[in-house]
């Protein structure tokens, strides 16, 4: 048998053990769901151990990360670090679900449910490839360790503790990220790098609470009016961010980066997949240019005042807005940090009173080339298996621990997925097409196919 006819063979009780995991409401950033995020880990654990892994149990603040590993491979083998996460976003807003979030449903081919993606889905057919290769070959031809953490979605507090003390468990020769991505499902594809991220929340707060906006109207300084003007000083109109210093750290890709990597830019099936063109880079700045190799900052949420149903005459106390900045290689995320909290300060009016909470989980951008022997690796399985040429392309998004890992296994890193741009990720209606699934496995398994050819190479 084939890889896709053991996928097939086994795929009724690969999706009814799936739908388990996508059941588990395992919101690790909200508080109210530790118990469920508890169970999800216990249920994983037990399922990966009946995959044929041994597995450790780290726990930082009663929220577990897993390590499953096989290491009967021996010493000289090589040694393959996977890494996922089985925590999943809040699911607001609700009434935007088609179908409850955590009662999975199949509809078209797709599987929607919080998770089903990001990343559950891509954890999920990663354990199946390696217990069938398992089942099928015996056993791996390479040391295995699969790290899965419950907190990527709130910056990976506990693991980056963790990882300060186990290092040694973690020493790797590649490291694989399965929590990215391809444009299209016919178009396999590797990201060589991801931008960082930094994320903070902001207050302005005037007098002792909400204000008659007759009795201080005229009187007080609106701290939402103050919070509008504030924030738009950070950008010039040509959209580029206004804070002196904020690009002292970037550096534009050298011919080397740029001819390594599939630069070009699908207008069409970005307006089809968002509804929109691409009209927020600063002036004079191409598309990828600005996604990849610029850095941002954003506002992600703004509050204060009355925002309900009818009408409420109050001039707020408070006004909160939440910011968060993508950072390039190089851009150091404490820098920045000054940086953007020294122009608030220097721009707030006096008599209002400000407060900056920086958040845990700020991580720099990381870059590799394209000619290393783990793209050549990886590339190879995703021919295999999509019998398509693989794109190699750079994250405008982040995943803050990815750095911390690298430095911690030092191991080289490729970011791997099936994921795709219309799934909804962090949105209502989340889904992951059956085919994207088994496309994910396939490559998993094939990718096994070539350590274990690569290994009877040097054998020989």
């Amino acid at each position: 048998m084939n890889a896709e006819q053991i996928f097939l063979s086994n795929q009724k009780q690969i999706f009814d053990d799936f739908f388990t995991f996508l059941r588990f409401p395992s919101i690790a950033t909200d508080s109210q769901y530790l118990q469920d995020v508890q169970d999800c880990a216990s249920w994983l654990k037990a399922f990966i151990e009946n995959c044929g892994l041994e597995v450790q149990q780290w726990d930082e603040q009663n929220i577990p990360t897993l390590l499953a590993t096989d290491l009967r491979a021996g010493p000289h083998k090589k040694t393959l670090l996977l890494y996922a996460h089985y925590d999943v976003q809040p699911v607001d807003p609700l009434n935007l679900w088609t179908t409850p979030p955590f009662e999975p449903s199949l509809r078209d081919g797709n599987i929607y449910a919080r998770g089903a993606s990001d990343d559950k889905g891509q954890c999920f057919y990663t354990l199946c490839a390696i217990r069938d290769f398992i089942k099928h070959y015996g056993s791996l031809p390479i040391n295995l360790k699969f790290l899965i953490e419950g907190e990527e979605e709130s910056g990976s507090v506990g693991l980056s503790k963790l990882l300060k003390t186990k290092k040694e468990s973690l020493q790797a020769d590649h490291l694989l990220v399965v929590d990215s991505g391809m444009e299209k499902l016919d178009q396999p594809t590797l990201a060589l790098g991801a931008r960082g991220i930094l994320t903070m929340t902001l207050k302005l707060i005037e007098g002792h609470g909400d204000m008659h906006s007759g009795h201080c109207g005229g009187l007080a300084i609106n701290p939402n009016r103050a919070l509008v003007q504030l924030l738009a000083k950070l950008h010039h109109e040509n959209g580029r961010v206004a804070i002196e210093g904020f690009y002292d750290d970037v550096k534009d890709p050298t011919a080397e980066e740029r001819a390594g990597l599939d630069c070009h830019f699908d207008l069409q099936a970005f307006e089809a997949c968002h509804g929109f063109q691409p009209r927020g880079m600063e002036e004079g700045v191409d598309p990828i240019t600005s996604n990849w190799f610029r850095p941002t900052l954003e506002i992600n949420g703004l509050s204060g005042g009355y925002g309900g149903e009818g009408f409420k005459t109050v001039i707020p106390s408070v006004a909160l807005a939440k910011l968060s900045c993508r950072l390039v290689p190089d851009q150091k995320p404490d820098k920045i940090a000054q940086l953007v909290t020294d122009f608030l300060k220097q721009h707030t009016p006096a008599s209002l009173k400000l407060e900056i909470e920086i958040h845990p989980g700020a991580a720099p951008g990381f870059r590799r080339l394209p000619n290393s022997s783990l793209v050549q690796l990886v590339s190879q399985s995703y021919e295999d298996v999509f019998k398509a040429p693989c794109k190699k392309i750079l994250m405008g998004g982040s995943i803050p621990i990815v750095p911390q890992l690298m430095e911690a296994a030092h191991a080289e890193v490729l970011l791997i997925g099936t994921a795709l741009p219309t799934n909804c990720i962090h949105a209502p209606n989340e889904h992951f097409s059956t085919e994207s699934f088994m496309k994910g496995y396939l490559t998993i398994f094939r990718l096994l196919e070539l350590y274990q050819v690569e290994a009877q190479k040097n054998k020989t």
